[in-house]
């Protein structure tokens, strides 16, 4: 099963075509969604980058919360200076969806793990090794 943003699933490649194929389940989410009903992982609606991002708030028992940021930032760099990567398709989205990760950050005492972050993921643990 496929969990994605209606925006994204709605989003035609350059060339028009679906990004999807039509026979693929799929539940077309409008905003924020609890994968498992127990808050354990939640999907965080995070548009911006493309019009149906998403990021992933994981709450770990030993680690705590973790927000993944996707691509809604890049880089530390860019987290820091609250700067919209170049890329993005919506500018406006992205700095909101940027406030709002530190509101859900906020919320939940969460970790932001920056997915393109080198000198971050550096500092990280990386398979064999996991988080609990």
């Amino acid at each position: 099963m496929l969990l994605v943003q209606q925006a994204e699933y709605d989003w035609p490649n350059q060339n028009g075509s679906p990004r999807f194929k039509a026979s693929h389940p799929v539940t077309k989410l409008h905003g924020d969604h609890d994968v498992f009903g127990d808050g354990s992982v939640t999907i965080v609606s995070t548009p911006g980058h493309t019009p149906g991002h998403q990021s992933l708030l994981v709450k770990l028992p030993e680690t705590g919360a973790v927000l993944l940021s996707g691509d809604a930032v890049h880089l530390k760099d860019n987290w820091d200076a609250k700067r919209v990567p170049a890329i993005n398709v919506d500018k406006e989205k992205s700095s909101a969806s940027m406030q709002r990760m530190s509101e859900v950050m906020a919320q939940t005492n969460a970790q932001l793990w920056i997915n393109h972050d080198k000198p971050q993921s550096e500092t990280m643990r990386h398979p064999p090794e996991y988080y609990r």
